[in-house]
């Protein structure tokens, strides 16, 4: 009588497969397929699953239990045989063996943290089923945001089909830009360049070189202040054009193209594809196919009659930052929505304090620092915001403006914890003869992500300038960074707990502390060492990677890593839960395949780190 092998047990392993990322998206034949040729293995706490030098190629799936990577440390004075973690995995994750999965660590004893029990997949077998399937291979080389692992090909919703009032948040500038480009060419006359606008119905014409360069725009509005003017309509072009043009990539959203547009105070933007001009993108563009767009709750906040105005407007933003997140915006578009929101709330109250309180006796703004500075606000960060004065070094008008700001900074701190954007820190006055100092201690130089919100904008352009002119010693710089570098990223999550890269394990974890917050001042302090003068977590890695400060795989795999967490910040924050949204209470309730964000994104803030520490070992960014 022929016994059964135990190992084969096609039925269960179908059934664990199909619960298991991402093996959970294949269908029926596949799943079929890899479990007549899988193996279910049973090994015991501390067995040797595999050495590191094997060669047979193979994957392996946790059923139950759990795995840890060790290698030789081969470090001077180290004990023979003595091994330092590599890695740890759980249940519902996977791993190859042999160059099976990219992304594994090769030359790795692996061996079983408990009783555990693996699905095995012969290599082959995989390989033939990945090849079919490329979003399989395609999930273990870098699972960090929605776009690359949470919907199947073929299953994202048709644009057209979601509602009006998303349009802005989850559409590209590119999708409703105008194709093509109407231009005239450097020395045409404003009679001339009309006729072209009036025959190609447009409201601007680019102005371009011989060479076919653009080297400025006109727009209708342009031509009519020519008009009023009386300047001559056989003036060349160029007279009247603006330069240099405005420009944006066409995968911005329309959202932050319309941001560009409102703080430049412009109608018109060019749009690029791989920095070459594609079409023409308009105010109206956006808004006539937005519809119901939510910057009508930006209108409202600014014709708001008094505070219980404004807080009942403030109310909206929550609901409405749920429904954007729910219609599949990042975290970087909710997270604009809301540092406009609450730019359009302190720029009213500020009008409102003033009607109540007189007006102040030297000129004023408020700065916002952190998140709301770099325009990456989550719902119940608050706004940890400065006021900046001009008292002209006049000591009268300065102990004046003392005075005023401590009989009204604490109604407006009142005001805005009543509207749900109470202040981390609300500071000042800080007076421009001292703001370059204030900007240089933030810690870690923070305070340099600061960002005019709100006030005066005369003395707006007197701060900015301070800004771009405050970047720290070069050798402070590389002090904090270093200082920075010597905090490895965590390795993932296993067996229900944090396992950091020593060995250790943590009950909870919090997603800022050991996530966020690490990338947002490495991409800093490695930005203000580079001379990049962009703002925002993002766009300095994206400067990174184009000045090859960081190797350009690097830089998108930290940005995904950034996106990452912040959804995961954003979603923890719109759920409702009690105590701080930021901490992962319970680590062992997340599904193998958040699991899996979470090892990607911990290895990309890894090497995002070793990255930076090379560089900085090398001198980069030296003079």
């Amino acid at each position: 009588m022929q016994l059964s092998d135990p190992a084969l047990q096609p039925e269960a392993v179908t059934a664990f497969l199909a619960t298991a990322p991402p093996f959970d998206r294949l269908g029926p034949a596949a799943l079929a397929e890899l479990a007549t040729a899988g193996r279910v293995a049973f090994y015991l706490n501390g067995e040797v699953i595999a050495e590191a030098t094997a060669t047979e190629p193979f994957v392996c799936c946790i059923q139950r239990g759990g795995v840890v990577m060790v290698r030789p440390t081969g470090e001077p004075g180290s004990e023979p045989g003595e091994a330092r973690l590599q890695d740890a995995l759980g249940e519902g994750e996977c791993f190859g063996v042999a160059g099976a999965l990219p992304g594994c660590p090769a030359g790795c004893r692996i061996l079983a943290a408990a009783d555990t029990f693996l699905v095995r997949l012969p290599g082959v077998a995989f390989a033939a089923i990945a090849a079919r399937n490329p979003a399989v291979t395609a999930f273990f080389d870098a699972c960090l945001t929605q776009s690359r692992c949470v919907l199947p090909e073929g299953t994202e919703a048709d644009p057209a089909d979601r509602p009006d009032g998303d349009y802005l948040f989850t559409r590209l500038a590119g999708e409703v830009a105008s194709r093509g480009i109407v231009a005239v060419a450097r020395g045409t006359d404003l009679r001339g360049t009309a006729r072209i606008m009036e025959e190609a119905a447009v409201g601007s014409v680019l102005v371009r070189e011989g060479s076919g360069s653009v080297i400025g725009i006109v727009t209708d509005r342009d031509l009519r202040r020519a008009v009023a003017q009386g300047l001559g309509l056989g003036a060349p072009v160029e007279t009247l054009m603006s330069a240099p043009v405005a420009a944006l990539d066409a995968a911005t959203s329309c959202f932050e193209a319309l941001s560009r547009m409102t703080e430049a105070g412009i109608r018109h933007l060019l749009v690029t594809g791989d920095g070459e001009p594609v079409g023409m993108v308009t105010a109206n563009d956006l808004l006539l196919a937005h519809g119901r767009s939510p910057m009508a709750l930006m209108r409202a906040i600014r014709r708001a009659g008094d505070a219980v105005d404004l807080a009942a407007l403030c109310r909206r933003t929550g609901p409405l930052a749920a429904a954007l997140a729910a219609r599949g915006a990042t975290a970087a578009t909710v997270g604009g929505l809301l540092t406009m929101t609450a730019q359009a709330v302190l720029a009213r109250l500020l009008e409102l304090l003033v009607r109540r309180f007189g007006p102040p006796p030297a000129r004023w703004c408020l700065l916002a620092l952190g998140a709301a500075g770099r325009r990456e606000l989550l719902p119940g960060l608050g706004l940890d915001l400065v006021v900046v004065a001009d008292d002209g070094d006049d000591d009268i008008i300065g102990r004046a403006m003392e005075t005023y700001c401590h009989t009204v900074l604490p109604v407006l701190a009142g005001h805005l914890a009543d509207f749900g954007l109470g202040g981390a820190h609300l500071a000042g006055p800080v007076f421009l003869s001292g703001l370059t100092a204030f900007l240089r201690t933030g810690p870690e130089f923070a305070h340099l992500e600061a960002r005019m919100v709100a006030g005066d904008s005369g003395l707006g352009e007197g701060v900015r300038a301070r800004l771009l002119h405050s970047r720290p010693d070069r050798d402070a710089l590389r002090a904090c960074l270093a200082a920075q570098l010597l905090n490895p990223a965590p390795l993932g999550i296993h067996q229900g707990k944090l396992v950091e890269r020593d060995g250790s394990f943590a009950a909870v974890f919090d997603i800022a502390a050991r996530g966020t917050q690490p990338i947002v001042t490495m991409a800093r302090l490695a930005g203000l060492l580079a001379g990049i003068q962009e703002n925002g977590t993002a766009n300095r890695l994206a400067a990174l990677g184009r000045l090859e400060r960081l190797p350009p795989e690097v830089a998108r795999n930290a940005e995904d890593a950034f996106a990452f967490f912040q959804r995961e910040r954003l979603m923890a924050r719109l759920s409702g839960l009690t105590g701080d949204p930021d901490v992962v209470a319970r680590p062992s309730a997340l599904s193998a395949r958040r699991r899996q964000e979470y090892r990607a994104a911990f290895g990309a803030v890894e090497a995002l780190r070793q990255a930076l520490g090379t560089g900085l070992g090398a001198g980069e960014g030296a003079p």
